[in-house]
């Protein structure tokens, strides 16, 4: 059996755009993606907003089908699997949404919410055993205790409350693979380091893998150094790397960018902080030739408007897509 959970091969993911009343043209969201996600550990996807990490997770949970390439679910493809082996699938990739007010039926009590997926995959022969399960995982996501919860409606959770029961849904099952779409988004500062940390522990205490949708690099050091970062740009992945190399050493010039863009409390290290990249973010639909990042990027050459960079191993479990590393 193959160690990597999820292995996205060569995807490629298309949508069409109208230009006129009957012309309609395609861009590329996801642009010749290869990833590896291992049994028990976290992939955090980091990118600006439209730069395709939404999409990529969405495919590799079988909820979009890719133009070109496959996605294999410890080590088969989930395009080729029968429907017995698909229905194991769809157990074992699980989905937690960015918006936990609109992701949850308001009209379910928080019992309901839980208590239908365990009765649905008939997890539990009786309503006690039932009833015991969906206050374990409760527990585990840090509603405690469960009985405060359970005759809750929606509406009378917070924020973070709410989110903590989207991932309660989504880990009920005990699921092998988790994409985590931005999941702290739409939460206060001080509620977002609680909500990573539950995540963090249900890695450990489940052994599940993880992707972590974010447009917050600094984020993903709370799930510690063993953790892996893949930046994504205009559907590409340009750079990939242990968290604790890519926040100290970024090699990319679009990585180096992001992190000079993260705020810093000291007012006068912030005028001492340059933003490298030149011009805003081009269109999908008019992406410059060679490199993706060549109109914008102020070491680009000759070379970097002509041929694209691939995606190689620079050093250890460093690779990167850009001429410099050539």
């Amino acid at each position: 059996m193959s160690e990597n959970v999820i292995e996205v091969r060569n995807v490629t993911v298309r949508f069409p755009v109208r230009r006129g009343l009957l012309r309609r043209v395609y861009f590329n969201a996801v642009d010749n993606v290869s990833l590896e996600i291992k049994k028990g550990t976290v992939l955090g996807l980091v990118g600006e907003s439209g730069s395709g990490k939404t999409t990529l997770g969405k495919v590799t949970l079988a909820l979009l089908k890719p133009y070109k390439g496959d996605v294999l679910f410890l080590g088969k493809s989930i395009y080729k699997m029968d429907k017995e082996e698909f229905r194991r699938y769809r157990i074992n990739a699980q989905y937690i949404p960015q918006d936990p007010y609109a992701s949850i039926n308001p009209f379910k009590k928080v019992k309901d919410v839980l208590l239908d997926i365990v009765r649905y995959h008939k997890l539990a022969s009786t309503e006690e055993e039932a009833m015991k399960y969906v206050e374990d995982i409760m527990i585990k996501v840090g509603l405690r205790p469960p009985e405060k919860y359970l005759n809750m409606y929606p509406i009378q959770l917070s924020g973070g409350e709410r989110q903590r029961l989207s991932i309660a849904r989504a880990l009920v099952l005990r699921p092998a693979y988790v994409v985590a779409d931005e999941p702290t988004t739409m939460l206060d500062a001080s509620l977002k380091a609680g909500i990573i940390e539950t995540l963090r522990d249900m890695v450990k205490a489940l052994g599940l893998s993880l992707l972590f949708i974010t447009h917050e690099l600094s984020l993903l050091q709370f799930f510690g150094p063993k953790a892996r970062v893949a930046i994504m740009y205009l559907g590409k992945i340009v750079e990939e790397g242990f968290v604790k190399d890519v926040l100290t050493e970024p090699l990319h010039p679009y990585t180096r960018a992001l992190l000079l863009a993260i705020p810093v409390p000291d007012p006068r290290e912030r005028y001492t902080r340059k933003l490298i990249l030149k011009a805003p973010s081009p269109s999908p639909l008019n992406r410059p030739t060679g490199c993706i990042l060549s109109d914008r990027c102020p070491y680009a050459t000759s070379i970097c408007k002509k041929e694209e960079p691939p995606l190689k191993e620079v050093s250890g479990d460093r690779k990167v897509a850009c001429h410099l590393y050539d």
